[in-house]
């Protein structure tokens, strides 16, 4: 398993937001999309912000954001 950190523009903020919302590895991010991992995150009481859902959006896409 990779660490989410792994992925393009996901960094150890990011990473550990991830883990509070119960996903801890990149394929698992992969698997489950950047819609809902986003939601993931806002149940795990991330504060929302088009920003950070923009950054695993592009990142899930292998581009910079």
């Amino acid at each position: 398993m990779s660490a989410i950190s792994t992925i393009r523009n996901l960094g150890p903020a990011t990473e550990a937001q991830f883990a509070k919302a119960g996903i801890t590895s990149a394929e698992e991010l992969r698997a489950l999309g950047a819609d809902e991992g986003y939601r993931r995150l806002l149940a795990a009481g991330t504060q929302p912000h088009f920003i950070g859902y923009y950054v695993i959006v592009m990142g899930l896409q292998g581009r910079p954001w």
